[in-house]
């Protein structure tokens, strides 16, 4: 498990531009390196010979160590950014015990390679100084690819802590899920583009028990019918889903959510004052352009899902299908998009996307080292960034070959699970049938 932060780092550069334009003008008694303020002050934090074990995890991405706080001084002269921000410090620490300060650094620097390593300047760092191994991040702020410049904030924070649980799930580390009351990045994220997450899963479902019962006492007996743990001894009434491993407390969903605002709900349906229902998305209009005789293999396999979940959506599922269903619905985007990947690409079988994955990898080991040949050309920034932009398509691409190798199997195994409740539902319809023509 990894807690992160980042935050920003201003102040003034006229010291640190005096210093790399015209080191004739410095010397060492009037420019030590406090007095090159914020910058300085944050690589040679990062830096620390007694935290880092004399310097052995410090690692560059996209400049030398030895002269890391020049080279970032001469993106920004580059471009004539020198002011407001001059760079981001970031933090990963680990739980004690749970990391080799090698892993930890191996870590840190994956971190920064996938977060910023196609377009920014980053000092990594191990420190070894506490009980926790923790790694620090020193971000120029300006890009040495196009001079534009980092933006940070909360959403530079929710992507830093999904990668970095991303990376800790790699290697076998614990992860936080959801700490504290914030929302992870990827609901965050979801609620931002209009998709279903499981906080709106449960709402949805809360809205539908709410209109089917007639007093308060009705709806928490269909809550517990419908898999879920209620905990009303408490000061704030919580559930928990039958998928989850922790409580939500009803008003953490929202203002209509509460005890109170699900009490007076009921009481305005039982008295006949109806609310607007909320439109149902159709997730299987745009399936219909293709024709599913057509379709074989990884292509078949993700239209019969991704048109399960339409028809979850509609209810026209038995219950039980849609309990069983529930978290996978709001992964629908993500299979929406391999099932775009494998009809563009014509990837139909196991052999035919490692194949593909296997020349994307190989474009960009060859791109790489084009460009590191070009970094040392001024008039190559261009080029450079043309290179960018595709190597950021080609690792995306293999980001998709990797994500379809690790849910297909998922996805097959809950297709063969959802055709059998759908055969026990119809043998139960058949057996009632048969039940009421004998009567």
């Amino acid at each position: 498990m990894a807690a992160t932060r980042i935050w920003s780092i201003k102040g003034r550069l006229d010291s640190v531009i005096n210093y790399v334009t015209n080191p004739e003008k410095t010397d060492g008694s009037r420019y030590t390196d406090t007095e090159l303020q914020a910058l300085t002050d944050v690589i040679d934090y990062a830096e620390d010979g007694a935290k880092t074990h004399n310097k052995v995890y410090v690692s560059g991405i996209n400049l030398s160590p030895n002269i890391a706080r020049d080279q970032m001084v001469m993106t920004k002269l580059q471009f004539g950014k020198t002011d407001k921000i001059l760079a981001y410090h970031g933090y990963q620490s680990f739980l004690p015990g749970e990391v080799t300060p090698d892993m930890a650094h191996e870590i840190g620097i994956k971190l920064a390679e996938r977060l910023w390593g196609d377009r920014f300047q980053v000092l990594v760092t191990t420190h070894l100084d506490h009980e926790h191994i923790h790694n620090h991040f020193c971000l120029n702020s300006v890009s040495f690819v196009d001079g534009k410049k980092f933006r940070g904030g909360s959403k530079a924070y929710w992507i830093m802590r999904a990668e970095s649980d991303k990376i800790c799930a790699e290697y076998g580390l614990s992860v936080i899920e959801n700490p504290g009351k914030g929302k992870s990045y990827a609901e965050w994220k979801a609620e931002q583009e209009g998709r279903p997450t499981i906080r709106g899963q449960i709402k949805d479902e809360l809205d539908e028990i709410i209109k089917a019962s007639y007093t308060y006492k009705d709806f928490c007996r269909i809550l517990k019918q419908r898999g879920y743990e209620v905990k009303r001894d408490v000061k704030y009434v919580a559930l928990k889903p039958a998928y989850s491993q922790r409580y939500i407390r009803l008003k953490s969903l929202g203002e209509n959510y509460s005890e109170e605002s699900i009490q007076r709900r009921i009481a305005m349906a039982r008295n006949g004052i109806r609310t607007l229902d909320k439109p149902t998305p159709d997730y299987n209009t745009w399936l219909n352009k293709y024709e599913p005789t057509k379709l074989h293999g990884f292509k078949a396999l993700y239209f019969h899902y991704l048109y399960l979940f339409g028809k979850i959506r509609k209810k026209e599922t038995p219950q039980r299908i849609s309990f069983y269903m529930r978290e996978e619905l709001i992964k629908f985007d993500r299979y929406q998009k391999q099932f775009h990947f494998l009809i563009d690409n014509d990837v139909e079988t196991v052999e035919q996307l490692q194949t593909f994955k296997e020349n994307a990898e190989n474009k960009i080991s060859g791109l790489t080292l084009k460009r590191s040949k070009l970094y040392s050309k001024p008039e190559t920034k261009l080029e450079i960034e043309e290179i960018n932009n595709e190597l950021r398509e080609l690792r995306r691409d293999v980001k998709t070959c990797n994500n379809i190798f690790e849910d297909a199997e998922r996805i097959r195994e809950h297709t063969n699970y959802v055709s059998r409740l759908e055969q026990e539902a119809k043998e139960q319809n058949k057996s009632k049938n048969r039940s009421y023509i004998i009567r």
